[in-house]
């Protein structure tokens, strides 16, 4: 009987136990904060009865962690995601086990917007964008461009759906508004080829736009562009844009098809009456005041930046700042662009410099991830 209690209490006690241990260093001297890591679904795989529903994420004190199975549109699960934060050469640890998921708030979401010319609006608690789609080709704006919009927020709630339905996103209520201009430019941190020093608009808005995973850290979206001449060349693109919850960046992954050897592809943003401008090895960060504003200086200053390492760095380009860099045909292109606001937590240049940094040291320097 002894004996029996004995192995009893051995196999709660492993059952208890039963679990992924992760470690995840910092290994830059830069502080990171709520920066994603991923971990291969095939990893997590080897615990025990694991499922998409049952996963959980314990740090060093038993709390559950916010964490979100990555679909990648497929059926499948392809990985899980959780963020972090850590001090400069700092190790965290974590275990991944099964049990009850708690329900997270979703903190990145995107979707297309029928009710406003088929639009591609995607956000997070810190950031709004939008891109168009063919419907506004033939709307009365008959607008085409590959450009970005920027949506300044001062809110950590999700604010596209309320906006959307007010119909009246240009003026701040308290939360934010839409006060950046695109036109037929990149707007706020598209790319496309850059051949005989101009850039290359494709001529029409994207063609089909489906969203991958939508949160609650992570919104990912794919889009396709009508084939377009580039330089004696037929050329087609897709555009994967992912933004993660406590981020201002979208990494962005472009790919571009066509019978080109190599192609140079321009990633940045437009320029509007810049206040100030730095640049580093594969960046470049500018200042300027809200664009598409009666009142500029009561809606304050917007701040943008792309970082593409590797890149040449054209920092006032045909009214752009630009980061270059060419690509083989079905060769990805990844970059980082994004934006704060002098309303909504970036106060000033340093400030965003800061954010800048460290968006470099994610971009350059990921976090170590070890899972036994």
């Amino acid at each position: 009987m002894k004996n029996t209690m004995l192995w009893i209490a051995a196999a709660l006690m492993a059952s208890c136990t039963q679990g992924l241990n992760v470690e995840v260093t910092n290994p830059t001297q830069t502080e990171r904060d709520d920066e994603t890591v991923e971990i291969e679904w095939s990893q997590i795989a080897a615990l025990k009865g694991v499922t998409p529903e049952n996963v959980v994420v314990l740090d060093d004190e038993g709390q559950q962690v916010p964490s979100q199975v990555i679909y990648f549109g497929a059926e499948e699960p392809q990985s899980l995601i959780f963020q972090v934060d850590a001090d400069a050469m700092q190790t965290e640890r974590f275990r991944i086990v099964t049990g009850t998921r708690e329900a997270y708030p979703a903190e990145a979401y995107g979707r297309q917007v029928p009710e406003r010319y088929d639009d591609y609006a995607w956000e997070n608690n810190k950031v709004a964008y939008r891109l168009y789609g063919p419907a506004l080709e033939t709307s009365p704006e008959q607008l085409v461009t590959p450009g970005i919009d920027v949506w300044v927020k001062c809110t950590d709630k999700l604010v596209i759906d309320e906006w959307y339905a007010k119909g009246d996103y240009h003026h701040n209520y308290g939360d934010g508004m839409d006060c950046y201009k695109v036109g037929r430019t990149l707007g706020g941190g598209s790319a496309v080829p850059f051949v005989n020093g101009e850039l290359q608009l494709m001529p029409h808005n994207y063609a089909t736009a489906r969203t991958l995973d939508n949160g609650p850290i992570r919104t990912t979206v794919m889009l396709t562009y009508a084939p377009y001449e580039v330089d004696g060349h037929e050329v087609t693109t897709t555009k994967i844009i992912s933004l993660d919850a406590n981020r201002r960046f979208n990494r962005m992954e472009n790919t571009y098809s066509g019978s080109f050897t190599e192609l140079p592809i321009a990633a940045g943003f437009v320029r509007h009456g810049v206040k100030q401008t730095l640049t580093g090895e594969g960046w470049v960060a500018f200042c300027e005041p809200a664009s598409d504003s009666q009142d500029p200086v009561r809606d304050g200053d917007i701040y943008a930046a792309v970082i593409l390492p590797g890149a040449q760095i054209l920092p006032d380009t045909l009214s752009h700042a630009l980061a270059v860099k060419s690509v083989k045909p079905g060769e990805p292109l990844i970059y980082y662009a994004g934006s704060g606001w002098s309303q909504g937590g970036v106060d000033d240049m340093k400030e965003w410099l800061d954010e800048v940094n460290e968006e470099v040291a994610a971009a350059t320097s990921p976090l170590r991830v070890t899972v036994r």
